[in-house]
């Protein structure tokens, strides 16, 4: 592919970076605390999981930026469309590319885009600062746990890092998640509490005390002798260990059998035979509402729609379901523009730019003279109003263009038909007009026809006086 070599250009939310001492991709204390959210904290990570998943449904596209133009205008053809469409190898690899990047913005704020050249083949991949390091002005990528897992990434190679730039100082990266910290501690520890509770119930679930003198099983022989455990404790405890092995036995409900000695008494009720004692500590009440109120917290500092975390539309596994366009300009765009910023500052422009140079052409200006920029189509996950009745209508009054029309009925502007594909359209309906006509012509013929035979015979028919009436004009 032959990478191009770009100049380190800092931008509001992406930078092509040499391989120097100060692009070496560090975290800092808040970032790191969020990665390890996302690998424990499931409620976080079901909601950044969320996030990528739809921004993985999200097409690239390549456009020219118009100025005045509410979006960038498509492009279809040419050097910049045939970029876009080969990044990454294609669809699935942009899916995936859009994912990873969807998590690492919403975890840390940042991360790494890094292309390389493997055989004349293009790949691009996504990092974070705990796998990609520079060393002795060489980018190096961790391949395993040792210390000594690094290997060179060549000179050949593309480092893009993209982030979210913080409020304060832009240079920085800033996770809307850190927002959100004091919830999810809040709701870890809630977490573990309600977990510790659990496994102290299974681990100790009270005390069976017995008479040993009356409930000892004689006929099993102690192999320790007369001062040794008792065997009938010997069998409950295997069938109680069997019940830890299985949770969902009725042996995990057992309780702990302790042996004690009543004498000689012969007035003896089952109860002093055997009690059982109750150390479970029921699970507090209070856990549960807080729990809820604190995945509240959480889906409220979150940038997602709540329902995600809180259920209420069953949006917590993404599956097929779609988001109401408002979710997608609040939620989904912010973070698929950003992304296609940082794909033409760090792709398309240096690939444009290298071809345009082996041209002569400048590549990175439209046919319409905007700035060539990469775009993207949420048409896959948008739920819009169904307008498509009102666009017929307001299209047939000639009060919509086709663009219009096509995008309320679902459609794109590559479904819009070529020359050639209106040529052939509109001799399709010649043919049929003609052939219409042909019939309508004939149809009003054979009316006619039947008109006439029925005037003449209602006349031939009608009796002679009724005749003689209307002949003579009177009523």
């Amino acid at each position: 592919m032959g990478l191009p070599a770009f100049g380190t250009t800092l931008v509001a939310s992406a930078s092509v970076l040499s391989p120097s001492r100060r692009n070496d991709p560090t975290y800092d204390t808040i970032q790191g605390q969020l990665w390890d959210y996302y690998a424990r904290l499931e409620e976080f990570s079901a909601a950044v999981s969320w996030k990528g998943n739809a921004l993985s449904r999200v097409r690239l596209i390549a456009a020219e930026y118009i100025p005045g133009e509410s979006e960038p205008k498509p492009l279809t053809e040419g050097p910049a469309a045939d970029a876009v469409a080969r990044l990454a190898g294609g669809i699935g690899g942009q899916s995936q590319l859009m994912r990873l990047m969807g998590v690492h913005y919403n975890v840390p704020g940042e991360g790494w885009l890094v292309g390389i050249e493997e055989d004349g083949e293009e790949i691009w991949s996504v990092y974070s600062a705990d796998e990609l390091r520079v060393n002795n002005g060489v980018y190096q990528l961790k391949t395993g746990e040792s210390s000594r897992s690094w290997e060179p990434l060549g000179s050949d190679i593309m480092v893009v890092r993209f982030w979210r730039p913080d409020e304060r100082y832009s240079y920085r990266a800033r996770s809307i998640a850190a927002h959100a910290l004091g919830a999810m501690a809040e709701l870890d520890l809630i977490n573990k509490r309600i977990i510790a509770e659990t496994v102290s119930r299974l681990a100790s679930n009270g005390i069976l005390l017995y008479d040993q003198d009356r409930l000892s099983f004689s006929q099993l022989p102690n192999p320790e002798g007369v001062e040794g455990q008792d065997p009938f404790a010997v069998v409950l405890a295997e069938v109680g260990s069997r019940g830890i092995k299985d949770a969902q036995s009725a042996e995990a409900a057992l309780k702990l059998p302790i042996g004690v000695r009543l004498g000689d008494a012969t007035d003896v009720k089952l109860s002093d035979v055997m009690h059982v004692l109750d150390l479970s500590n029921p699970i507090d009440d209070k856990l549960i509402p807080q729990r809820e109120s604190a995945i509240r917290r959480l889906a409220t500092a979150l940038d997602l729609p709540s329902d995600v975390l809180l259920g209420v539309s069953g949006m917590n596994h993404w599956g097929a379901a779609q988001v109401e366009e408002s979710g997608v300009k609040l939620h989904i765009a912010p973070d698929a523009e950003t992304i296609c910023h940082a794909l033409t500052k760090g792709y398309l422009v240096p690939v444009l730019l290298a071809e345009g140079q082996r041209s002569g052409e400048d590549l990175t200006t439209g046919p319409n003279g905007g700035r060539i920029v990469v775009w993207y189509d949420p048409s896959e996950i948008v739920m819009r109003p169904d307008k498509s009745e009102h666009a017929m209508q307001a299209y047939d009054r000639m009060e919509i263009n086709g663009a219009a029309f096509r995008r309320e009925i679902g459609m794109n502007e590559s479904d819009k038909p070529t020359p050639a594909q209106l040529d052939a359209m509109t001799d399709l309906l010649e043919r049929r007009s003609i052939a219409t006509g042909a019939q309508v012509s004939e149809g009003m013929s054979d009316d006619n026809a039947d008109s006439t035979e029925t005037v003449d015979t209602s006349i031939d028919d009608a009796d002679p006086a009724d005749t003689a009436v209307t002949e003579s004009g009177e009523a």
